[in-house]
């Protein structure tokens, strides 16, 4: 099977500074990548450049056997990359509908088309488990995990073909991390490609089947767990 996402040589510098050393990486489809590696390893600018926040100096990208060189962030979302960070980017004072179909609004002469939103809007959280979240709930008064799971099903909503986590765990109680872990293994169960960033060892022993290390922007090690 093909990788779904391949980067291939990037290469990143901040002036004297080079962030990234001609790193590759695969991702597949109904797998987990775990990306590995210490704070000011390259971690982060590995996935800038992939959600086209950050432009590199070298190298290529292909997702679905394509060409990928996303124009920033926005461009990166509709072609189907989806970037969970720690710090989730809601908007607390809308409703769970309303934060899955920001930016891809349905409408018709000017009015929303409620129903079919609803319609996506459920059926993406369905296929995460959590049917019983109300999509008309205000997301401010929701649980950590559960505004998680919102900012999951958006991706899902906007038909994300690769999922990035960035230490998704490291602010969530037990409970809601056993609860992610289950969606995660849904989203690669319907064939999305995950890559998983996490210093908790035990976690990416649980959930990843692939990795990559990175030290001082540069792949050290790579394979199957």
């Amino acid at each position: 099977m093909s990788p779904r996402l391949e980067m291939q040589g990037i290469a990143k510098r901040f002036g004297a500074t080079r962030a990234l050393v001609e790193v590759s990486l695969s991702a597949r489809a109904g797998r987990v990548l775990a990306l590995i590696g210490e704070n000011g390893a390259g971690k982060s600018t590995l996935m800038k450049v992939l959600s086209g926040a950050v432009r590199p100096d070298a190298g290529t990208m292909r997702l679905e056997g394509a060409a990928y060189q996303p124009s920033g962030p926005q461009a990166a979302r509709r072609a189907g990359v989806a970037m969970i960070y720690q710090e989730l980017n809601l908007a607390p004072d809308l409703s769970v509908e309303d934060n899955l179909m920001l930016g891809g609004e349905l409408s018709r002469g000017g009015w929303l088309l409620r129903g079919r939103q609803r319609e996506k809007v459920r059926s993406a959280l369905e296929m995460l488990g959590h049917s019983e979240l109300n999509p008309r709930a205000i997301v401010r008064r929701l649980s950590p995990g559960a505004r998680q799971l919102v900012e999951i099903a958006r991706a899902l909503v906007h038909e994300a073909r690769v999922v990035v986590f960035d230490e998704p765990t490291s602010s969530l109680p037990q409970h809601d991390v056993e609860h992610l872990f289950r969606v995660i293994g849904r989203l690669r169960e319907a064939g999305l490609a995950i890559i998983y960033i996490s210093h908790f060892l035990e976690e990416i022993r649980r959930i990843a089947k692939d990795y990559l290390v990175l030290r001082d922007g540069a792949s050290v090690a790579s394979g199957e767990l």
